[in-house]
């Protein structure tokens, strides 16, 4: 790499570092939206990419070497929180943006962080390590190592819109209570709606109109025959009236159902966070258990993990038995078809979407229970024969669902209360 002034770039390495791993797992459960990461090996004297703007919130952790980053500012109003990653700038366009846009230099020396918000351009350098830097045992500068850890891609108002919206369109267009999306589109409407048919007036909708699509307000008044010129100039008026009134009526027509649109859109809200939940549930890493959480698991237990609280009973749920989601955000639960329906990303592998999610079936009946185990986390606990359910069987039943697919973190402190056998 050095020789040959190219940078190297590792993508995804949480896909085979367990360090990484484990720190875009916090990330992803501090964000609640899924984080990635890539890292960079550069030479000295080399600069990796093109000034450009990433579309997501980028940290830069520098782990070796020191690099010079030059951030600017978002050039304006439309490449500002960019849905889409920009193309590469050229050196005479950020020249002119030194002089207008707000921008900043720094070097990154190992353990510096630097955080890019989405649509801020930025360009880096490997450089010699500053005199202003204390010199590190054992760190060159030959080269810089650093890591981007990235977030909140394709995860804003826009994105929750998009799935929102579609779904209230058909929900309205589909009620039993109203047709009114249903109805045919008023006859002849293109002869009087559209671009060529907007009329230029003061404050009127054809105002911004290039002067060539503008209609004129009437005839030049030059003619041979004032009273033919007066009576067209009147039919002209009557015409442009008429189109107007035309006009006035179908934007009226519309506004009222786009507001239908809209209201039923507003009763969806929870639909359109739950198909978002879900997403996240697909396209997030499987969580990086720590320690301490890891042995209040099935598999911890098993392994024998649970230091004092391990024994034979606690591989089963009962009444008196102790329990938390594992970890936070970890889970989902909506309802589909009647059916309680819990997705979940544990068994989700680290390359994206490299497995599919398997999500688990329940009563509808058993979806306040679940809600309890879901919604209580450490440093919280549950117990089982506190769930809300109508009889214990079911709540040790329910338990033991979530418990052998390895999102219960349990405790069993006492003995085990063997008034209620099951299985």
């Amino acid at each position: 790499v050095d020789g040959s002034s190219c940078t190297l770039r590792l993508l995804r390495p949480h896909e085979h570092d367990d360090s990484v791993h484990s720190l875009l797992s916090l990330l992803e459960s501090e964000f609640g939206c899924m984080v990635g990461s890539n890292a960079y090996l550069t030479p000295r004297g080399s600069q990796g990419f093109a000034p450009h703007y990433d579309d997501v919130d980028v940290f830069i952790l520098q782990l070796e070497g020191y690099k010079r980053w030059k951030v600017y500012a978002p050039f304006n109003k439309r490449e500002t929180l960019p849905r889409e990653s920009s193309r590469d700038y050229t050196e005479k366009e950020i020249e002119d943006a030194e002089e207008t846009s707000e921008a900043m230099t720094c070097v990154l020396g190992p353990g510096d962080v630097l955080y890019l918000p989405r649509g801020w351009v930025h360009q880096a350098e490997t450089v010699a390590r500053p005199a202003y830097m204390p010199r590190l045992p054992g760190v060159k500068d030959d080269h810089s190592l650093h890591l981007t850890v990235s977030a909140m891609q394709n995860w804003c108002w826009a994105d929750y819109l998009e799935i929102l919206m579609p779904g209230a369109l058909d929900a309205a267009v589909g009620s039993d209570k109203t047709t009114a999306l249903r109805e045919g589109l008023p006859r002849n409407f293109l002869e009087y709606m559209g671009t060529m048919n907007q009329v230029a007036e003061e404050g009127g909708g054809g105002a911004d109109l290039p002067d060539g699509l503008k209609s004129d307000e009437g005839p030049d008044g030059h003619g041979d025959d004032d009273g033919e010129a007066a009576a067209a100039a009147a039919a002209e008026a009557r015409s442009r009236r008429r189109t107007r009134r035309r006009q006035r009526e179908f934007r009226d027509e519309a506004k009222k159902r786009i507001m239908r649109v809209c209201k039923q859109a507003m009763t969806m809200l929870d639909d359109a966070c739950d198909e978002m939940g879900k997403r996240h549930m697909s396209d997030r890493l499987p969580p990086a258990l720590l320690g301490p959480e890891r042995a209040l698991t099935k598999d911890g237990i098993a392994s024998g993990g649970g230091g004092a609280h391990f024994h034979e009973a606690s591989k089963r749920m009962w009444p008196n038995t102790l329990c938390r989601l594992v970890r936070p955000g970890v889970a989902r639960l909506v309802v589909e078809d009647d059916k309680a329906v819990l997705y979940h990303c544990l068994d989700n592998s680290r390359v994206y979407r490299g497995s599919p999610v398997s999500p688990m079936e329940f009563e509808v009946d058993d979806a306040p229970a679940l809600e309890q185990l879901l919604t209580t986390v450490e440093p919280r606990w549950i117990m089982v024969r506190d769930l809300i359910h109508g009889d214990v069987e079911d709540k040790m039943g329910i338990a033991q669902a979530l418990f052998d697919e390895g999102l219960l973190a349990t405790v069993l402190a006492e003995t085990p209360d063997r008034t209620v056998q099951t299985g």
